[in-house]
């Protein structure tokens, strides 16, 4: 019974691991500054004052950025450690989820922020395109993805 319930606590918790991580092309695509890529500059037609606002907000949240990962991946591991070692009580690891949660929050609003920032300083116009040029790109590896299986 011990074992099953240890089996049983085990997959719960590496399912909620593997279920708040974000996959590598996501954090991947989020490190990618598009606004500088000169395909992107020049079907957007981004001007270089545009340029270079988007990427003055980017360096100005960056370390804000770098500090809410640290402390998000700070929160995760304990919340693994919590877990592995099965001697927590039940209110302990739920307040260490809600610890973990928050600081994914955090993020998520800074990171939010940032790219709301960036696109006030594209035109209508400019905004759409982005909008049309991301979703080619998941399209495109979205189908990708679905010819390697």
């Amino acid at each position: 019974m011990v074992k099953i319930r240890r089996h049983a606590i085990l997959s719960v918790g590496t399912l909620f691991v593997l279920a708040t991580m974000e996959p590598p092309l996501a954090s991947a695509a989020q490190r990618h500054k598009w606004w500088a890529a000169d395909e992107v500059k020049t079907e957007l037609k981004i001007t270089d004052t545009q340029a270079d606002d988007i990427e003055n907000i980017f360096q100005s949240l960056r370390p804000k950025l770098k500090e809410l990962t640290q402390l998000l991946d700070q929160e995760e591991e304990r919340l693994t450690e919590i877990m592995h070692a099965m001697q927590a009580e039940e209110w302990d690891v739920t307040l260490q989820i809600d610890k973990v949660e928050s600081a994914r929050s955090a993020l998520g609003k800074t990171r939010t922020l940032m790219l709301y920032r960036m696109h006030k300083k594209l035109s209508a116009k400019q905004l759409d395109g982005l909008h049309n040029l991301w979703e080619r790109r998941r399209s495109s590896r979205d189908a990708r993805t679905r010819r390697r299986r």
